[in-house]
């Protein structure tokens, strides 16, 4: 692909979604005449639980938490999405409204696709359908080792497998360590954890004390002894 060719697919949102890797340059060129894109800022509601499911939500960048809320108020962080990561496909296929809310963690743009111009494009590539199938398959899997880990893990090992899987996929290498930035306050992070904000802080505090961690603020983090971090988990 040459200069010219990038720079038209950087508007093509298709193009860093999974579930239409299979599609050449053209396909991906037709959905994106199909989308609709749009902008939220840091805290704004994209849909809310039980809201109708009309379209197919693709996150263009930044990153959006997906969250249920119980009958007593209380809120659950269910995962965070980030570029590349679609959301709305299950209820687009069982015409359901939405089971989850959506909040953008920081300033995030979006895709949209309708529900009918999704069924379409499926009827269209019904190759399309093994990419949705293993893109949820991914997501299973995920959701059921999150279960587990909630299950099983102490809080210290769930805290600090968190901390690596960050590290993993967005840390920033520095002479100091890996550093990490945290778009979620203490309390979500209790809440995604199954924990508690003071349970939350005072692990934190503890992982400093031993110098495996450095703690900047409320937002970033860095890795200090990765290896340390590590063992904490693999013991």
């Amino acid at each position: 692909m040459n200069k010219s060719d990038c720079k038209e697919m950087e508007h093509v949102c298709a193009s860093i979604v999974p579930i239409f890797s299979t599609l050449d340059t053209d396909e991906l060129r037709k959905i994106n005449s199909l989308i609709q894109k749009k902008e939220y800022a840091k805290g704004t509601i994209l849909f809310e639980q039980e809201d109708p499911a009309n379209y197919l939500y693709i996150i263009r960048h930044g990153k959006v938490k997906l969250y249920k809320m119980s009958k007593n108020g209380r809120k659950q962080i269910i995962r965070i999405l980030e570029q590349g990561d679609f959301l709305g496909v299950l209820s687009l296929f069982s015409d359901e409204h939405h089971s989850l809310s959506a909040e953008a963690l920081v300033d995030t743009g979006t895709c949209l696709i309708s529900r009918e111009d999704f069924k379409n494009l499926i009827r269209q590539n019904p190759e399309m359908s093994l990419g949705v199938i293993h893109a949820l398959s991914k997501r299973l899997s995920y959701t059921e080792k999150f279960i587990t880990d909630l299950m099983l893990k102490s809080i210290e090992e769930r805290l600090v497998t968190w901390l690596m899987l960050l590290a993993e996929k967005e840390g920033k290498v520095t002479p100091q360590g890996i550093l990490i930035s945290i778009n979620l306050s203490r309390n979500e992070i209790a809440n995604l954890l199954g924990t508690t904000t003071e349970t939350v802080s005072r692990k934190l505090t503890k992982l400093q004390s031993e110098e495996i961690i450095s703690i900047k603020g409320s937002k970033t983090i860095t890795i200090l002894n990765k290896e340390k971090l590590e063992a904490l988990i693999n013991d």
